[in-house]
Protein backbone atom coordinates (compact mmCIF):
# COMPACT_ATOMS: atom_id res chain seq x y z
CA UNK A 1 0.00 0.00 0.00
CA UNK A 2 2.84 2.42 0.87
CA UNK A 3 4.74 1.70 -2.35
CA UNK A 4 1.57 2.18 -4.39
CA UNK A 5 0.85 5.52 -2.70
CA UNK A 6 4.44 6.75 -3.10
CA UNK A 7 4.40 5.87 -6.80
CA UNK A 8 1.65 8.46 -7.38
CA UNK A 9 2.41 12.02 -8.37
CA UNK A 10 2.32 14.59 -5.58
CA UNK A 11 -0.85 16.21 -6.92
CA UNK A 12 -2.54 12.79 -7.06
CA UNK A 13 -1.45 12.02 -3.49
CA UNK A 14 -2.84 15.34 -2.24
CA UNK A 15 -6.04 14.88 -4.26
CA UNK A 16 -6.50 11.37 -2.85
CA UNK A 17 -6.05 12.60 0.73
CA UNK A 18 -8.53 15.44 0.17
CA UNK A 19 -11.04 13.09 -1.44
CA UNK A 20 -10.76 10.56 1.39
CA UNK A 21 -11.08 13.33 3.99
CA UNK A 22 -14.15 14.81 2.35
CA UNK A 23 -15.70 11.38 1.83
CA UNK A 24 -15.14 10.38 5.45
CA UNK A 25 -16.51 13.67 6.78
CA UNK A 26 -19.47 13.41 4.38
CA UNK A 27 -20.51 9.95 5.53
CA UNK A 28 -19.92 10.79 9.21
CA UNK A 29 -22.02 13.94 8.84
CA UNK A 30 -24.81 12.04 7.12
CA UNK A 31 -24.73 9.36 9.81
CA UNK A 32 -24.66 11.76 12.76
CA UNK A 33 -27.23 14.13 11.32
CA UNK A 34 -29.52 11.25 10.35
CA UNK A 35 -29.25 9.81 13.85
CA UNK A 36 -29.95 13.17 15.45
CA UNK A 37 -32.80 13.83 13.02
CA UNK A 38 -34.35 10.44 13.76
CA UNK A 39 -34.11 11.00 17.51
CA UNK A 40 -35.66 14.47 17.29
CA UNK A 41 -38.49 13.25 15.08
CA UNK A 42 -39.11 10.29 17.38
CA UNK A 43 -39.35 12.56 20.41
CA UNK A 44 -41.66 14.99 18.60
CA UNK A 45 -43.84 12.11 17.42
CA UNK A 46 -44.02 10.64 20.92
CA UNK A 47 -44.76 14.01 22.51
CA UNK A 48 -47.51 14.71 19.99
CA UNK A 49 -48.99 11.24 20.48
CA UNK A 50 -49.15 11.72 24.25
CA UNK A 51 -50.99 15.00 23.83
CA UNK A 52 -53.52 13.38 21.47
CA UNK A 53 -53.99 10.43 23.85
CA UNK A 54 -54.74 12.87 26.69
CA UNK A 55 -57.34 14.60 24.52
CA UNK A 56 -58.94 11.29 23.50
CA UNK A 57 -59.16 10.07 27.10
CA UNK A 58 -60.93 13.30 28.09
CA UNK A 59 -63.44 12.87 25.29
CA UNK A 60 -64.01 9.18 26.09
CA UNK A 61 -64.61 10.03 29.72
CA UNK A 62 -67.36 12.46 28.75
CA UNK A 63 -69.15 10.29 26.15
CA UNK A 64 -71.24 7.12 26.34
CA UNK A 65 -69.52 3.78 25.79
CA UNK A 66 -71.37 3.03 22.56
CA UNK A 67 -69.72 6.06 20.94
CA UNK A 68 -66.16 5.08 21.91
CA UNK A 69 -65.44 3.13 18.70
CA UNK A 70 -66.56 6.05 16.55
CA UNK A 71 -64.43 8.45 18.59
CA UNK A 72 -61.37 6.21 18.22
CA UNK A 73 -61.98 5.89 14.51
CA UNK A 74 -62.14 9.67 14.15
CA UNK A 75 -59.16 10.33 16.42
CA UNK A 76 -56.58 7.94 15.00
CA UNK A 77 -54.53 8.47 11.88
CA UNK A 78 -51.83 6.77 9.86
CA UNK A 79 -49.21 7.67 12.47
CA UNK A 80 -51.35 6.91 15.56
CA UNK A 81 -53.39 3.76 16.11
CA UNK A 82 -55.90 3.47 19.01
CA UNK A 83 -57.87 0.58 20.44
CA UNK A 84 -59.79 -0.34 23.61
CA UNK A 85 -59.38 -3.67 25.34
CA UNK A 86 -60.00 -5.24 28.73
CA UNK A 87 -56.31 -5.89 29.26
CA UNK A 88 -53.34 -3.62 28.48
CA UNK A 89 -51.57 -4.46 25.22
CA UNK A 90 -48.28 -3.09 26.61
CA UNK A 91 -46.67 -4.66 29.66
CA UNK A 92 -45.27 -2.39 32.30
CA UNK A 93 -41.43 -2.18 31.90
CA UNK A 94 -39.24 -2.87 34.91
CA UNK A 95 -37.18 0.24 34.23
CA UNK A 96 -37.96 3.51 32.51
CA UNK A 97 -35.69 5.82 30.57
CA UNK A 98 -35.60 9.55 31.22
CA UNK A 99 -37.70 10.21 28.10
CA UNK A 100 -40.30 7.66 29.20
CA UNK A 101 -40.49 9.19 32.67
CA UNK A 102 -40.98 12.64 31.13
CA UNK A 103 -43.86 11.43 28.96
CA UNK A 104 -45.44 9.46 31.83
CA UNK A 105 -45.29 12.58 33.99
CA UNK A 106 -47.38 14.43 31.41
CA UNK A 107 -49.98 11.66 31.46
CA UNK A 108 -50.03 11.64 35.26
CA UNK A 109 -50.51 15.41 35.35
CA UNK A 110 -53.56 14.90 33.10
CA UNK A 111 -55.11 12.60 35.72
CA UNK A 112 -54.07 9.27 34.19
CA UNK A 113 -52.48 7.35 37.00
CA UNK A 114 -52.10 3.83 35.61
CA UNK A 115 -49.91 4.07 32.53
CA UNK A 116 -47.78 1.46 30.77
CA UNK A 117 -45.35 3.14 28.40
CA UNK A 118 -42.46 1.92 26.26
CA UNK A 119 -40.36 3.77 23.70
CA UNK A 120 -39.71 1.50 20.74
CA UNK A 121 -38.04 1.62 17.36
CA UNK A 122 -39.31 -0.99 14.97
CA UNK A 123 -41.05 -1.08 11.66
CA UNK A 124 -44.86 -1.19 11.56
CA UNK A 125 -47.41 -1.25 8.73
CA UNK A 126 -49.59 1.72 7.85
CA UNK A 127 -53.30 0.83 7.88
CA UNK A 128 -55.84 3.12 6.31
CA UNK A 129 -58.68 4.44 8.42
CA UNK A 130 -61.31 1.94 7.20
CA UNK A 131 -58.97 -0.98 7.83
CA UNK A 132 -58.33 0.13 11.41
CA UNK A 133 -62.04 0.70 12.03
CA UNK A 134 -62.96 -2.75 10.69
CA UNK A 135 -60.23 -4.32 12.74
CA UNK A 136 -61.44 -2.70 15.95
CA UNK A 137 -65.04 -3.61 15.24
CA UNK A 138 -64.04 -7.26 14.88
CA UNK A 139 -62.00 -7.12 18.08
CA UNK A 140 -58.61 -7.46 16.37
CA UNK A 141 -55.75 -6.50 18.66
CA UNK A 142 -53.08 -3.94 17.75
CA UNK A 143 -50.46 -6.66 17.32
CA UNK A 144 -52.68 -8.44 14.82
CA UNK A 145 -53.36 -5.23 12.96
CA UNK A 146 -49.59 -4.67 12.53
CA UNK A 147 -48.88 -7.94 10.74
CA UNK A 148 -48.89 -7.06 7.03
CA UNK A 149 -46.38 -4.63 5.51
CA UNK A 150 -43.76 -2.36 7.06
CA UNK A 151 -44.24 1.30 6.22
CA UNK A 152 -43.40 3.36 9.27
CA UNK A 153 -41.14 3.26 12.31
CA UNK A 154 -42.93 3.00 15.65
CA UNK A 155 -41.70 5.39 18.32
CA UNK A 156 -43.94 4.71 21.36
CA UNK A 157 -46.38 2.04 22.54
CA UNK A 158 -48.60 2.52 25.56
CA UNK A 159 -51.69 1.53 27.49
CA UNK A 160 -53.74 3.89 29.69
CA UNK A 161 -56.40 2.67 32.10
CA UNK A 162 -59.77 4.35 31.49
CA UNK A 163 -62.13 2.55 33.88
CA UNK A 164 -62.36 -0.44 36.14
CA UNK A 165 -61.71 -2.93 33.32
CA UNK A 166 -60.99 -0.80 30.29
CA UNK A 167 -57.63 0.15 28.76
CA UNK A 168 -56.86 2.53 25.91
CA UNK A 169 -53.99 1.16 23.81
CA UNK A 170 -52.06 3.37 21.44
CA UNK A 171 -49.06 3.17 19.15
CA UNK A 172 -47.42 6.12 17.45
CA UNK A 173 -44.73 6.33 14.78
CA UNK A 174 -43.27 8.29 11.91
CA UNK A 175 -43.06 7.37 8.24
CA UNK A 176 -39.78 5.85 7.12
CA UNK A 177 -39.08 8.35 4.37
CA UNK A 178 -39.05 11.22 6.89
CA UNK A 179 -36.09 9.66 8.72
CA UNK A 180 -33.94 9.38 5.58
CA UNK A 181 -32.16 12.01 3.55
CA UNK A 182 -33.75 12.74 0.20
CA UNK A 183 -31.91 11.97 -3.03
CA UNK A 184 -31.79 15.66 -3.90
CA UNK A 185 -29.99 16.57 -0.67
CA UNK A 186 -27.46 13.75 -1.05
CA UNK A 187 -26.76 14.72 -4.67
CA UNK A 188 -26.32 18.35 -3.62
CA UNK A 189 -23.82 17.40 -0.91
CA UNK A 190 -21.92 15.11 -3.30
CA UNK A 191 -21.84 17.87 -5.92
CA UNK A 192 -20.43 20.34 -3.41
CA UNK A 193 -17.80 17.77 -2.39
CA UNK A 194 -16.78 17.07 -6.00
CA UNK A 195 -16.59 20.79 -6.85
CA UNK A 196 -14.54 21.51 -3.73
CA UNK A 197 -12.09 18.64 -4.37
CA UNK A 198 -11.79 19.64 -8.03
CA UNK A 199 -11.11 23.24 -7.07
CA UNK A 200 -8.45 22.17 -4.56
CA UNK A 201 -6.73 20.00 -7.18
CA UNK A 202 -6.71 22.88 -9.69
CA UNK A 203 -5.20 25.24 -7.10
CA UNK A 204 -2.57 22.65 -6.15
CA UNK A 205 -1.80 21.95 -9.81
CA UNK A 206 -1.18 25.64 -10.40
CA UNK A 207 0.89 25.93 -7.22
CA UNK A 208 3.10 23.01 -8.33
CA UNK A 209 3.88 24.58 -11.72
CA UNK A 210 7.04 26.33 -10.41
CA UNK A 211 8.27 23.00 -9.05
CA UNK A 212 7.87 21.35 -12.46
CA UNK A 213 9.68 24.31 -13.99
CA UNK A 214 12.49 23.78 -11.48
CA UNK A 215 12.90 20.20 -12.67
CA UNK A 216 12.93 21.21 -16.35
CA UNK A 217 15.45 23.98 -15.74
CA UNK A 218 17.69 21.65 -13.72
CA UNK A 219 17.71 19.07 -16.54
CA UNK A 220 18.56 21.74 -19.10
CA UNK A 221 21.41 22.99 -16.95
CA UNK A 222 22.73 19.44 -16.52
CA UNK A 223 22.53 18.70 -20.25
CA UNK A 224 23.66 21.98 -21.78
CA UNK A 225 25.01 23.95 -18.81
CA UNK A 226 22.86 26.84 -19.89
CA UNK A 227 21.35 29.08 -17.27
CA UNK A 228 17.56 29.10 -17.56
CA UNK A 229 16.19 31.58 -15.00
CA UNK A 230 12.76 30.79 -13.58
CA UNK A 231 10.21 33.56 -13.27
CA UNK A 232 9.42 34.55 -9.72
CA UNK A 233 5.77 33.62 -10.01
CA UNK A 234 3.87 31.26 -7.78
CA UNK A 235 2.99 30.84 -4.11
CA UNK A 236 4.86 33.10 -1.72
CA UNK A 237 6.36 30.07 0.05
CA UNK A 238 8.13 28.98 -3.17
CA UNK A 239 9.58 32.36 -4.14
CA UNK A 240 12.71 32.02 -1.90
CA UNK A 241 13.38 28.58 -3.40
CA UNK A 242 13.04 29.92 -6.97
CA UNK A 243 15.36 32.84 -6.19
CA UNK A 244 17.94 30.54 -4.59
CA UNK A 245 17.81 28.16 -7.57
CA UNK A 246 18.37 31.00 -10.04
CA UNK A 247 21.33 32.23 -8.02
CA UNK A 248 22.73 28.70 -7.79
CA UNK A 249 22.56 28.28 -11.58
CA UNK A 250 24.45 31.52 -12.13
CA UNK A 251 27.08 30.77 -9.52
CA UNK A 252 27.68 27.24 -10.83
CA UNK A 253 28.00 28.47 -14.41
CA UNK A 254 30.46 31.18 -13.32
CA UNK A 255 32.44 28.68 -11.26
CA UNK A 256 32.74 26.20 -14.14
CA UNK A 257 33.78 28.93 -16.54
CA UNK A 258 36.34 30.43 -14.16
CA UNK A 259 37.79 27.00 -13.34
CA UNK A 260 38.14 26.14 -17.02
CA UNK A 261 39.75 29.49 -17.79
CA UNK A 262 42.18 29.07 -14.89
CA UNK A 263 43.15 25.57 -15.99
CA UNK A 264 43.64 26.69 -19.58
CA UNK A 265 45.68 29.72 -18.48
CA UNK A 266 47.99 27.63 -16.33
CA UNK A 267 48.51 25.11 -19.11
CA UNK A 268 49.20 27.89 -21.61
CA UNK A 269 51.65 29.70 -19.33
CA UNK A 270 53.60 26.49 -18.69
CA UNK A 271 54.36 26.17 -22.39
CA UNK A 272 56.80 29.11 -22.21
CA UNK A 273 59.29 27.54 -19.72
CA UNK A 274 58.94 24.16 -21.48
CA UNK A 275 59.84 25.74 -24.80
CA UNK A 276 62.80 27.44 -23.15
CA UNK A 277 64.02 24.16 -21.67
CA UNK A 278 63.71 22.43 -25.06
CA UNK A 279 65.80 25.16 -26.74
CA UNK A 280 68.50 24.89 -24.10
CA UNK A 281 68.59 21.11 -24.49
CA UNK A 282 69.26 21.52 -28.21
CA UNK A 283 72.67 23.08 -27.40
CA UNK A 284 73.68 20.25 -25.07
CA UNK A 285 75.88 17.46 -26.42
CA UNK A 286 74.12 14.26 -27.42
CA UNK A 287 73.77 11.82 -24.58
CA UNK A 288 71.36 9.38 -23.01
CA UNK A 289 70.38 11.97 -20.40
CA UNK A 290 69.58 14.51 -23.12
CA UNK A 291 67.28 12.08 -24.91
CA UNK A 292 65.58 11.16 -21.66
CA UNK A 293 64.95 14.84 -20.83
CA UNK A 294 63.58 15.46 -24.32
CA UNK A 295 61.18 12.53 -23.93
CA UNK A 296 60.09 13.93 -20.58
CA UNK A 297 59.48 17.36 -22.10
CA UNK A 298 57.47 15.75 -24.91
CA UNK A 299 55.28 13.98 -22.38
CA UNK A 300 54.80 17.21 -20.44
CA UNK A 301 53.88 19.03 -23.66
CA UNK A 302 51.27 16.39 -24.48
CA UNK A 303 49.89 16.61 -20.95
CA UNK A 304 49.50 20.38 -21.30
CA UNK A 305 47.83 20.00 -24.71
CA UNK A 306 45.41 17.44 -23.31
CA UNK A 307 44.72 19.63 -20.30
CA UNK A 308 43.96 22.63 -22.50
CA UNK A 309 41.60 20.54 -24.63
CA UNK A 310 39.96 19.24 -21.47
CA UNK A 311 39.43 22.78 -20.19
CA UNK A 312 38.08 23.87 -23.58
CA UNK A 313 35.63 20.97 -23.76
CA UNK A 314 34.49 21.64 -20.21
CA UNK A 315 33.51 25.23 -21.04
CA UNK A 316 32.41 25.08 -24.68
CA UNK A 317 29.91 22.57 -26.00
CA UNK A 318 29.60 21.52 -29.61
CA UNK A 319 26.45 22.47 -31.49
CA UNK A 320 24.16 19.51 -32.10
CA UNK A 321 23.33 18.52 -35.66
CA UNK A 322 21.35 15.87 -37.47
CA UNK A 323 23.65 12.85 -37.74
CA UNK A 324 23.43 9.29 -39.06
CA UNK A 325 24.81 7.37 -36.11
CA UNK A 326 25.47 4.18 -38.10
CA UNK A 327 27.54 6.07 -40.67
CA UNK A 328 29.50 7.75 -37.89
CA UNK A 329 30.22 4.41 -36.22
CA UNK A 330 31.25 2.80 -39.50
CA UNK A 331 33.59 5.69 -40.31
CA UNK A 332 35.37 5.22 -36.97
CA UNK A 333 35.62 1.46 -37.55
CA UNK A 334 37.11 2.04 -41.03
CA UNK A 335 39.69 4.51 -39.72
CA UNK A 336 40.93 2.06 -37.09
CA UNK A 337 40.91 -0.70 -39.67
CA UNK A 338 43.44 1.34 -41.68
CA UNK A 339 45.62 1.29 -38.53
CA UNK A 340 45.33 -2.52 -38.35
CA UNK A 341 42.93 -2.31 -35.39
CA UNK A 342 39.89 -4.56 -35.86
CA UNK A 343 36.63 -3.41 -34.27
CA UNK A 344 33.50 -5.49 -34.45
CA UNK A 345 30.41 -3.42 -35.22
CA UNK A 346 27.01 -4.34 -36.62
CA UNK A 347 24.23 -1.80 -37.04
CA UNK A 348 20.87 -3.23 -35.90
CA UNK A 349 18.62 -0.25 -36.57
CA UNK A 350 18.54 3.02 -38.48
CA UNK A 351 19.69 5.76 -36.13
CA UNK A 352 19.42 9.38 -37.24
CA UNK A 353 19.47 11.75 -34.28
CA UNK A 354 20.39 15.32 -33.37
CA UNK A 355 23.72 14.87 -31.54
CA UNK A 356 27.21 16.44 -31.25
CA UNK A 357 29.06 14.20 -33.77
CA UNK A 358 32.61 15.40 -33.11
CA UNK A 359 32.22 14.95 -29.36
CA UNK A 360 30.81 11.45 -29.84
CA UNK A 361 33.70 10.58 -32.14
CA UNK A 362 36.19 11.85 -29.59
CA UNK A 363 34.60 9.90 -26.74
CA UNK A 364 34.58 6.69 -28.77
CA UNK A 365 38.21 7.21 -29.82
CA UNK A 366 39.25 7.75 -26.19
CA UNK A 367 37.64 4.48 -25.16
CA UNK A 368 38.96 2.54 -28.15
CA UNK A 369 42.48 3.92 -27.61
CA UNK A 370 42.39 2.71 -24.01
CA UNK A 371 41.27 -0.75 -25.16
CA UNK A 372 44.01 -0.86 -27.82
CA UNK A 373 46.73 0.35 -25.46
CA UNK A 374 45.89 -1.84 -22.46
CA UNK A 375 43.94 -4.71 -23.94
CA UNK A 376 46.80 -7.08 -24.70
CA UNK A 377 47.56 -9.26 -27.69
CA UNK A 378 44.33 -11.32 -27.67
CA UNK A 379 42.08 -8.35 -27.19
CA UNK A 380 38.78 -8.12 -29.08
CA UNK A 381 37.04 -4.77 -29.33
CA UNK A 382 33.32 -4.49 -29.98
CA UNK A 383 31.28 -1.34 -30.64
CA UNK A 384 27.50 -1.02 -30.20
CA UNK A 385 25.04 1.87 -30.60
CA UNK A 386 21.35 1.99 -29.83
CA UNK A 387 18.58 4.36 -28.84
CA UNK A 388 17.27 3.77 -25.33
CA UNK A 389 14.43 5.96 -24.18
CA UNK A 390 15.49 9.58 -24.61
CA UNK A 391 19.19 8.72 -24.80
CA UNK A 392 21.72 7.52 -27.35
CA UNK A 393 23.64 4.64 -25.77
CA UNK A 394 27.08 3.71 -27.09
CA UNK A 395 29.06 0.77 -25.72
CA UNK A 396 32.75 -0.03 -26.24
CA UNK A 397 33.78 -3.42 -24.82
CA UNK A 398 37.03 -5.38 -24.93
CA UNK A 399 38.36 -8.71 -23.69
CA UNK A 400 41.66 -7.34 -22.36
CA UNK A 401 43.09 -7.33 -18.86
CA UNK A 402 40.38 -5.03 -17.56
CA UNK A 403 40.38 -2.96 -14.38
CA UNK A 404 39.80 -4.08 -10.84
CA UNK A 405 36.24 -3.39 -9.73
CA UNK A 406 37.25 -1.22 -6.78
CA UNK A 407 39.23 1.04 -9.15
CA UNK A 408 36.48 1.65 -11.72
CA UNK A 409 35.47 4.95 -10.13
CA UNK A 410 39.03 6.18 -9.67
CA UNK A 411 40.13 5.87 -13.29
CA UNK A 412 37.51 8.42 -14.35
CA UNK A 413 39.18 11.14 -12.29
CA UNK A 414 41.54 13.51 -14.18
CA UNK A 415 45.23 12.51 -14.39
CA UNK A 416 44.58 9.11 -12.82
CA UNK A 417 46.70 6.18 -14.01
CA UNK A 418 46.68 2.72 -12.50
CA UNK A 419 50.17 1.36 -11.87
CA UNK A 420 49.23 -2.13 -13.00
CA UNK A 421 48.00 -1.00 -16.40
CA UNK A 422 49.44 2.39 -17.22
CA UNK A 423 52.87 3.84 -17.48
CA UNK A 424 54.17 7.36 -17.97
CA UNK A 425 55.30 6.97 -21.56
CA UNK A 426 53.46 7.51 -24.83
CA UNK A 427 50.51 9.83 -25.20
CA UNK A 428 48.66 8.75 -22.08
CA UNK A 429 48.30 11.42 -19.44
CA UNK A 430 45.27 10.05 -17.60
CA UNK A 431 42.63 12.29 -19.19
CA UNK A 432 40.92 10.02 -21.73
CA UNK A 433 38.23 8.57 -19.47
CA UNK A 434 37.86 11.85 -17.61
CA UNK A 435 37.23 13.76 -20.85
CA UNK A 436 34.72 11.15 -21.96
CA UNK A 437 32.89 11.32 -18.62
CA UNK A 438 32.88 15.14 -18.69
CA UNK A 439 31.51 15.27 -22.23
CA UNK A 440 28.83 12.68 -21.47
CA UNK A 441 27.70 14.67 -18.41
CA UNK A 442 27.75 17.91 -20.40
CA UNK A 443 25.29 16.41 -22.88
CA UNK A 444 22.91 15.06 -20.22
CA UNK A 445 24.28 11.52 -20.02
CA UNK A 446 26.94 9.64 -18.10
CA UNK A 447 29.84 7.22 -18.43
CA UNK A 448 29.59 3.81 -16.78
CA UNK A 449 32.46 1.30 -16.48
CA UNK A 450 31.81 -2.39 -15.82
CA UNK A 451 33.85 -5.56 -15.81
CA UNK A 452 33.38 -7.72 -18.88
CA UNK A 453 32.80 -11.48 -18.72
CA UNK A 454 35.08 -13.43 -18.57
CA UNK A 455 37.64 -10.63 -18.81
CA UNK A 456 38.02 -7.11 -20.04
CA UNK A 457 36.10 -3.89 -19.65
CA UNK A 458 32.72 -2.57 -20.84
CA UNK A 459 32.55 1.22 -21.22
CA UNK A 460 29.07 2.68 -21.82
CA UNK A 461 28.25 6.33 -22.27
CA UNK A 462 24.90 7.99 -22.99
CA UNK A 463 23.92 11.26 -24.69
CA UNK A 464 20.56 12.88 -24.02
CA UNK A 465 18.64 13.38 -27.24
CA UNK A 466 16.91 16.64 -28.05
CA UNK A 467 13.32 15.93 -29.18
Amino acid sequence: MTNWYQSLKLIHQIGLVILLGFGLSFFLSIYLLSSEKSENLSFLSSSGAIQRVISVTDILAQTPTELHSSILHASQSTDLSLSISRRPQVDEPTRHSSEELLLMRRLNQAGLEQVHLALVKRERPILNMSDMHDAMMTGMSMREMHSSRTSYVATIDGSVKLGAATWLNFSSGIQQNTTHWSTGIILSIVSVMVITVGGCILVIHKALTPIRTLGTSARQFAQNRQVSPIENQGPVDLLPTITAFNEMQTQLADYIQERSKLLAAISHDLRTPLTSLRLRLEFIEESEDKQQMLRTLTIMDKMLSSTMRFAKDDSQLETRQRTNINSLMQAIVDEYSDKNVHIEYQDTEVLVETVPPLSIRRMIENLVNNSVQYGGEKNTIELKAQKQGGFLKIEVSDTGIGIEEDKLQDVVKPFTRLDSARGTSGSNVGLGLSITSTLASAYGGKLVLQKNTPSGLVCTFTIALNT
